[in-house]
């Protein structure tokens, strides 16, 4: 069990989450700086271990007081404020999380890509896709969709289209949450024991299935109330 599944511990339904820390708070603001600091550590130690990055959670926490010079907790380090998080998702957030996260200004990917099924967009096409993207976000209609299904379709647009030559993954998420908190949802906190699930509904995405993304998407999105709590607990 990884560091990351055993900070997350089985707990009830959302509506019995939402009661035990309302009663934990006792007046503190839900998004006090320790239980943001809390919630954003989880998260990125979730990040880092479904692109296989060994961290610990020790690790994660220490290098809020000491951010490392180099490597990929640096990387995830700022990518925290590479982005303001109250603007709308764009193509520019997607290549400044992108620097951030690898230390370099590569740019989109210039190179083809190859996988089995849905295959990644051509090199040529990589800016138009994100701006369609982009568009789509700024619609009216996407207003209309719940946070879950927001980020389950940003997440799965980004990694169909794999703009990047490397940490799509950390990136998709990234933007993922940021959509879901623009709009009012907790961060999702996905973790390494989610990658087998998080494949398979990746895969139905790209045949236009999205609710099993929007559901884990939804259950991950509770784990920030589970480590809230355990925060407040601790």
């Amino acid at each position: 069990m990884s560091d990351a599944e055993r900070l997350l511990r089985l707990a009830p339904g959302l509506a019995l989450k939402e009661k035990r820390l309302a009663v934990l708070l006792r007046g503190e603001d839900p998004r006090s700086p320790r239980l943001r600091e809390a919630v954003e550590d989880a998260q990125m130690l979730g990040s880092l271990e479904l692109s296989g990055l060994a961290a610990t959670w020790d690790e994660v926490k220490a290098s809020r007081r000491a951010p490392p010079a180099a490597g990929p907790l640096a990387g995830m380090r700022r990518a925290v404020s590479a982005v303001d998080p109250r603007t709308p998702l764009t193509a520019r957030h997607l290549l400044a999380w992108h620097a951030a996260v690898t230390g370099a200004d590569a740019g989109l990917r210039t190179a083809e890509r190859r996988r089995d099924g849905m295959p990644p967009a051509p090199p040529a096409f990589i800016a138009g896709r994100l701006a369609i993207l982009e568009q789509w976000l700024a619609a009216d209609s996407s207003r209309q969709l719940r946070a879950a299904q927001q980020g389950a379709l940003v997440l799965a647009r980004i990694v169909e289209i794999l703009p990047f030559d490397d940490a799509n993954g950390r990136v998709s998420r990234l933007a993922a949450s940021h959509v879901m908190v623009r709009s009012g949802a907790y961060p999702p906190i996905l973790v390494g024991a989610d990658r087998p699930r998080l494949e398979q509904c990746l895969q139905a995405a790209f045949q236009f299935v999205t609710e099993p993304l929007v559901v884990l998407l939804e259950e991950a999105s509770g784990r920030a109330l589970d480590v809230m709590i355990q925060t407040l607990e601790g």
